[in-house]
């Protein structure tokens, strides 16, 4: 049998997720809540140069961030490398990010003559010039290749949709993707986990469910 799907982990309800959020924001002042959060406004966070921590729906297993505990970031925007590299991930400069492609742009975005299924982030492949020259934050300097999550709507609608939206405000149907942990420490799970990263660096916010915590 084929495993199609590995959004298999935990999931937290927002009555938990914003239960967690209180006792957070009590003790840390220097974040704020927004209860009412929809695409629009995270695409001009986007947009904008925001930084942001994605924290919805099931856990995927595996060791691949797929967009459910993840770190996203505009790809057009070659600077935002170094500051996820310095500020948030501290990790080496030469390490490269990786990027969420809609399904139904990958022809544009890669070159995949043996048309390979790469659902999970786990396969590197040579890019086209034109996402070379629009995505360079999640393109590899030295050999231009990139390792994608080709994603369809079937598997994660509300991650599809918030790329498609982006993609429909910029022509770049994609966002950078690399895992929501500090390096050093494993893939978040809970909400908890998720505000001690968004803490302990620069994240600019972190979305939690139907919920944004933003810095001040």
């Amino acid at each position: 049998e084929i495993l199609d799907n590995i959004y298999l982990g935990p999931e937290y309800s927002n009555d938990f997720i914003i239960n967690s959020i209180k006792k957070f924001t009590k003790k840390n002042r220097n974040f704020y809540l927004k209860k009412i959060i929809n695409n629009k406004i995270l695409v001009k966070l986007l947009i904008s140069g925001k930084i942001l921590g994605r924290f919805d729906g099931r856990m995927e297993m595996g060791q691949r961030a797929l967009g459910n505990r993840s770190i996203i970031a505009d790809p057009r925007n070659r600077e935002i490398i170094r500051v996820i590299n310095s500020k948030i991930k501290f990790r080496d400069f030469w390490m490269p990010f990786t990027p969420t492609i809609l399904d139904k742009y990958q022809k544009k975005y890669i070159i995949n003559k043996k048309n390979i299924s790469c659902p999970f982030m786990t396969i590197a492949y040579e890019t086209t010039d034109f996402f070379q020259k629009n995505a360079p934050a999640t393109i590899h300097p030295a050999d231009k290749t990139t390792r994608p999550q080709i994603l369809s709507k079937k598997h994660n609608h509300k991650y599809y949709n918030l790329i498609n939206d982006f993609g429909k405000k910029t022509g770049i149907y994609s966002l950078l993707n690399t895992s929501l942990n500090l390096h050093g420490h494993p893939m978040v799970c809970s909400p908890q986990d998720a505000m001690f990263t968004l803490k302990n660096s620069n994240l600019d916010g972190l979305i939690l469910g139907d919920f944004l915590l933003l810095r001040k």
